[in-house]
C-alpha cells in the first residue's frame, strides 16, 4: 500500500508533468494566427489571442503544486530548512517592502505572478528526483517533435509575420510559441534534457533537429547559447578553470559574427541594442527597495492596455531589466553575487551539468523574462529545486559519472 508521503509526492509529479504536457494549449491561437494571413490583423505581441481563462490554467497549476506541498508540510509537521530560508527571504526582501510602497493591487498581484516560479522553488525542495526529470525529458521529446513540425509548416506555408527571407519563405518560425526567442529557449532546454535526462534513442532522433529548429527561429541568442552549450559540454575538465575567460572571449566573438547571421543583417544592433537601452533605463530608474514591484512585468502591460491606466511602463523583454525594476538594487546585487559564486563553485567542482544550466539561464535572461516564459519558468523551478535539495541525496552524481552512463 502506498504511503501518504508517496501519494503527496505523486500528486506533485502528476501536476508538474500535466502542466508540461499541455504547453501547446497556452499559445495555440497565437501560433495558428502566425500561419494564416487572414488572422494577421489580430496578431500583436503586446497582447494575447488565447483567452485569459486558458492562460490562467498555468497559474492554477503553479498554485496547486504550491498548495499540495504546503499541505504536505502541515500534515507531516516537517519542513525543509531551505524552504524556510527561501520563503523568509522572499517575504522580508520582496513582498513586505513592496506591499508597503504599493497603491495598485492589480500591479502588486502582477508582481506576485512574476515571482511565482521562485516561490515554487521553495516548496519543491525535497520533492524532485531524477526519475521525474527523466519523465519530463520524455514529454519534452514529443513536444519538440510537435514544435518542429509546426515550424516546418510555418516556414514553407505561412505568410511570414516576422518577415520573409531571400527566397520568399517565412524568416522567423516560432512553432508552438508566439515569440521567436521563447521558441529558441524551448529548443535549448530540450537540448539540455536530451543530454542529461532523456533516453539515448530519443536524444539521437532530435540531436540534428535542434540546431535546425533554432535556425528556423533566427534567434541570435539561441544560436549563441547553442554554441556556448557545446563549448562547455566538450571542454576538458582541466580547462574548466579558464571558463570565465573563455566565455568572455567567446561572447565578444559571437557579437561580431552574429551580425552576419543569414537574413538578419544588423542583428546585434537591432536585438541587443534596444535591450541594452531597456536595461540602462531600468538601472537609471531603479530604487533601493522593490518600490516598483510588478511594474516590470508583461502582466502589468496587459492590465495597463486593458484598463487604460495610462501607466508609463518600462520595456522588460529581458529578465535582468525586469528583475531590477521589480526587485530593486539590493536584491539585484544579491542575485549577481549568487550567480558569480555559483559560476566559480561549479567550475571548481567541474560540474558541467550545472555549469551549462547556469550558462543557459544567465544568457537567455538577456532577451527573455525567464519567470514569465512558459514552460521555461516551470522547468527552471523544478531543476533549481532538484539541484539545491533533491529528494534523494544519493542521486547527486559527479560529472564523470554523467559522461560514462
Amino acid at each position: 500500500m502506498m504511503s501518504h508521503k508517496s501519494k503527496s509526492i505523486t500528486k506533485i509529479e502528476i501536476l508538474i508533468l500535466t502542466a508540461l504536457l499541455i504547453t501547446p494549449l497556452f499559445t495555440l491561437q497565437e501560433s495558428m494566427a502566425l500561419m494564416f494571413a487572414e488572422e494577421r490583423v489580430y496578431v500583436n505581441t503586446s497582447s494575447t489571442l488565447t483567452p485569459w481563462y486558458i492562460k490562467g490554467i498555468k497559474d492554477f497549476f503553479f498554485m496547486s503544486i504550491i498548495l499540495i506541498c504546503f499541505l504536505k508540510i502541515i500534515e507531516t509537521l516537517s519542513v525543509k530548512l531551505n524552504t524556510v530560508y527561501f520563503i523568509a527571504g522572499i517575504l522580508l526582501l520582496i513582498l513586505l517592502p513592496a506591499y508597503y510602497y504599493h497603491s495598485n493591487t492589480l500591479i502588486y498581484l502582477s508582481g506576485i505572478r512574476w515571482l511565482m516560479p521562485l516561490i515554487l522553488i521553495a516548496f519543491l525542495f525535497g520533492n524532485i528526483n531524477k526519475e521525474l526529470l527523466q519523465k519530463m525529458g520524455t514529454i519534452l521529446f514529443y513536444l519538440f517533435i510537435l514544435h518542429f513540425t509546426v515550424q516546418l509548416i510555418q516556414f514553407f506555408f505561412s505568410y511570414g509575420y516576422y518577415g520573409l527571407n531571400s527566397i520568399g519563405l517565412s524568416k522567423r518560425n516560432t512553432g508552438i510559441f508566439y515569440i521567436p526567442s521563447s521558441s529558441a529557449v524551448f529548443s535549448l532546454i530540450t537540448l539540455f534534457f536530451s543530454k542529461y535526462y532523456m533516453k539515448k534513442n530519443y536524444e539521437k532522433k532530435i540531436s540534428f533537429l535542434i540546431p535546425i529548429s533554432i535556425l528556423l527561429t533566427a534567434s541570435g541568442t539561441g544560436v549563441g547559447v547553442y554554441i556556448i552549450f557545446f563549448v562547455i559540454y566538450y571542454l576538458k575538465n582541466y580547462y574548466l578553470r579558464f571558463l570565465p575567460i573563455i566565455l568572455i572571449f567567446l561572447g565578444l566573438a559571437l557579437l561580431l559574427l552574429l551580425d552576419y547571421f543569414p537574413g538578419r543583417a544588423g542583428l546585434v544592433e537591432q536585438s541587443l541594442g534596444p535591450r541594452y537601452l531597456h536595461l540602462k533605463e531600468a538601472i537609471i530608474h531603479a530604487t533601493v527597495l522593490p518600490q516598483y514591484f510588478g511594474y516590470g512585468t508583461s502582466t502589468a502591460e496587459l492590465i495597463n492596455n486593458k484598463y487604460s491606466y495610462n501607466l508609463i511602463l518600462p520595456m522588460t523583454d529581458s529578465f535582468y531589466a525586469s528583475y531590477i525594476i521589480n526587485l530593486g538594487i539590493i536584491n539585484t546585487l544579491l542575485l549577481m553575487t549568487v550567480l558569480i559564486i555559483l559560476l566559480f563553485k561549479f567550475v571548481q567542482s567541474q560540474n558541467k551539468e550545472k555549469l551549462i544550466f547556469l550558462s543557459i539561464c544567465s544568457l537567455i535572461a538577456l532577451t527573455t523574462s525567464i519567470t514569465e516564459s512558459y514552460p521555461m519558468n516551470l522547468i527552471f523551478s523544478v531543476l533549481v529545486a532538484y539541484y539545491v535539495d533533491p529528494r534523494d541525496e544519493k542521486e547527486q552524481y559527479s560529472d564523470k559519472q554523467l559522461l560514462h552512463k
